[in-house]
């Protein structure tokens, strides 16, 4: 049985209780299923678990009777018993941020040089791509990243971001930054080399790495 029908089979058994008995199973539905049990076997032992309930509920016995004073404790051997997921390395995150803006970029030049191509213009400037370019996609993606996930943790509870007073020397120091960044990569261009490819072979790339990201980075 597939995890939407199971859910449904138990709604209905959910309105056969009794509203205490209903609020309560409702929180032991909360605790599993925000644990790190397979979807499925959450499924099950819940249908278990609600057949339990209703055939107490028959006999005059209330939830608290049949599982315990705390509903989540019920599962909690089994919701213990399942091993956290490992935590992703920082060097393992930084690659896959890399890797997805790379993917993204032979995609877009893919998509932008097929395109020219149809249309009968020419996918020259899609069709060319500089060593450095592709480590300043690289390389920026993840600094880019690290800004927005900053940006987000300074955010309140409400969504709203905090009100900070206009930092002129913070304002400073990413100007100049900047500055420096443009006109070393002006320089620095002209001694990477430029690497020629076909739109074709910017598609190839793209779908590999969008294959890449799923069983390197994303596998179960």
């Amino acid at each position: 049985m597939k995890v939407k029908a199971m859910i449904k089979e138990n709604n209905a058994l959910r309105e056969q209780m009794t509203p205490f008995n209903r609020s309560y199973f409702e929180d032991m539905i909360l605790a599993m299923r925000a644990s790190r049990v397979d979807p499925v076997r959450a499924e099950k032992l819940l249908l278990e678990a609600a057949a339990l309930l209703l055939q107490g509920q028959g006999k005059g016995r209330n939830a608290k009777q049949i599982f315990g004073e705390h509903p989540e404790d019920y599962f909690k051997d089994i919701m213990d018993s399942v091993p956290a997921r490992p935590e992703r390395s920082k060097l393992n995150y930084y690659l896959m941020i890399a890797w997805t803006a790379l993917t993204l970029f032979f995609g877009v030049m893919a998509i932008a040089g097929l395109f020219m191509e149809w249309s009968g213009g020419s996918a020259d400037m899609f069709g060319k791509v500089s060593v450095f370019t592709l480590i300043v996609v690289g390389l920026g993606s993840i600094v880019l990243m690290e800004l927005l996930v900053r940006w987000m943790s300074s955010l309140s509870e409400n969504d709203a971001p905090k009100a900070k007073t206009f930092d002129i020397k913070a304002l400073g120091i990413y100007v100049a930054v900047a500055v420096v960044v443009i006109f070393a990569g002006i320089f620095l261009d002209n001694l990477f080399p430029v690497i020629t490819i076909s739109p074709w072979v910017s598609l190839i790339i793209s779908l590999a790495g969008g294959l890449g990201l799923k069983f390197i980075f994303f596998k179960s």
